[in-house]
């Protein structure tokens, strides 16, 4: 049996799996990304990660798959920009790793891999073209077209989070303002609260959380309207920790898509919940490695 290392850093979570070849998670570890955030520290405390999650099974892997959030450049192997890790300045991530474990390094945008994961084991393997949308700390694209992953020149397709929604909005750690993350993603949660809380409150029945849910859910029909009529797909895979409160925004979402989009494309968007529950990065992780994809 092959083995491979998969590697989902988020915006807030460090998530860590030893898979099979079947895409079966044999071992996995979550820990919380602390603020110091420099490559160095991220480094040494992905090293511990994999060490812990592995064990014994470290010497037989293939390879070692990360997905991050921001600017990837597999072709020339480094990031290029994190926006939640201030500190990453094209950095040569598959160096840096391959000097500590001695194997192949496939790495890419986070949503990108969600993509590879979700077409390769989840609801969109009978999908030849879809959009996979991540809604975690931020709002991740990935996008598959014609069965292949798109990159863009340099990587720098998918980064849909940073689509400007708002003129003069809110402040995103990008250095923008008004990007559709900070109105349809965890960062839109007031604080105070998480994606959970105000599930439970909006289930209760209580009104400024449902008033929350419906604006969270224009505001993303808003964005996957425009994803829509600019790109003509029309199925949509999303996954990520706020996709769990599906049933307080997805008819918004649904009703704002059909007032931004031609009556006809309107009809055949498709909206769906990730199946793999929140490991689709993981394992697209591991079908690069096993693949020999990604960088």
């Amino acid at each position: 049996m092959r083995y491979a290392i998969g590697v989902d850093a988020g915006g807030t979570h460090l998530r860590v799996a030893l898979l099979n070849e079947t895409g079966k998670i044999v071992a996995k570890e979550t820990s919380i990304v602390g603020p110091e955030r420099s490559p160095e520290k991220f480094f040494t405390q992905l090293a511990q990660v994999i060490q812990k999650t592995a064990g014994d099974r470290l010497k037989k892997i293939d390879g070692i798959g990360l997905g991050l959030p921001g600017i990837c450049n597999p072709k020339e192997g480094v990031i290029h920009q994190l926006p939640h890790y201030p500190e990453w300045k094209d950095v040569p991530v598959g160096k840096i790793l391959k000097k500590s474990f001695k194997v192949p390094v496939y790495f890419d945008n986070d949503a990108n891999m969600a993509a590879l994961g979700e077409h390769w084991k989840g609801v969109a393997r009978k999908y030849p073209t879809f959009i996979m949308l991540t809604l975690g700390t931020g709002i991740g694209g990935g996008l598959i077209l014609e069965n292949k992953l798109w990159r863009g020149e340099e990587g720098f397709a998918g980064e849909v989070g940073h689509m400007v929604i708002e003129r003069n909005g809110r402040p995103c750690a990008c250095g923008g303002q008004g990007c559709w993350e900070r109105y349809a993603s965890a960062g839109a949660v007031p604080k105070g609260q998480t994606a959970l809380s105000l599930s439970k409150l909006a289930e209760a029945g209580d009104g400024a959380a449902k008033d929350f849910w419906r604006e969270f859910g224009e505001y993303l029909g808003m964005g996957i309207g425009n994803l829509a009529n600019i790109t003509g797909v029309e199925h949509f895979v999303l996954a990520g920790g706020v996709s769990k409160a599906w049933p307080h925004f997805i008819d918004a979402a649904k009703k704002k898509i059909a007032k931004g989009t031609y009556p006809r494309l309107s009809k055949k968007i498709v909206l769906t919940e990730s199946s793999l529950k929140g490991d689709a990065a993981l394992l697209g992780c591991a079908f690069a490695v096993f693949k020999g994809f990604g960088g």
